[in-house]
């Protein structure tokens, strides 16, 4: 039986969570947005003959994921504060999470916060990345890459940017994580 991991995306609405998603998992952006209300859930199975080496854990371990596989289960959640005790469940046995944000909303940016603490509140101590999507609106960007730099070193975290749009930096990213989290399994 494969390893498995759930994964939980959360940030404000409209940030791009279920676009990252999507074009992760299936390769597709879609232009139309269409508002999540409670979660979406994706399958990915991690190819990992790319990404074994890079695993810092118990060698033995290491060689039993690489041999039955690693599925990660993704939670996209959708990001309405007011409604999020309906979906404060879906946090519970997360083994990773993912809080993106968009490049060109302070507002997003300064939640971000928020979905850390819902982070610990709820899944405890477990991987997470920052993610600031949108990165093809560069013209219109309002929050600068030093704010960023240091809101990740605040939480001692990697932090990527990505565009589900052009798909920039998006498998880096998922990739990223996908890593920590079987690092913190070995």
């Amino acid at each position: 039986m494969a390893y498995q991991g759930k994964v939980i995306i959360l940030g404000d609405p409209a940030v791009g969570k279920t676009s990252l998603l999507s074009r992760y998992i299936n390769g597709v952006f879609k232009n139309d947005y269409i508002q999540t209300l409670g979660a979406n859930f994706l399958i990915k199975e991690i190819d990992l003959k790319k990404k074994i080496e890079k695993l810092t854990g118990e060698q033995t371990k290491i060689q039993d994921i690489k041999e039955k596989g690693f599925k990660l289960y993704f939670w996209d959640i959708g990001g309405q504060e007011d409604k999020l005790f309906v979906n404060e469940y879906y946090f519970a046995y997360s083994h990773g999470a993912m809080v993106v944000f968009n490049l060109v909303s302070r507002e997003s940016f300064d939640n971000i916060e928020f979905w850390i603490s819902k982070i610990y509140e709820l899944s405890g101590d477990i991987p997470f990345l920052l993610v600031g999507n949108k990165n093809d609106l560069s013209d219109e960007r309002v929050i600068t890459q030093r704010e960023i730099e240091e809101k990740a070193k605040e939480y001692g975290v990697k932090y990527y940017e990505t565009s589900a749009k052009l798909d920039e930096n998006v498998d880096k990213a998922f990739t990223a994580l996908s890593i920590e989290i079987l690092n913190k399994l070995t």
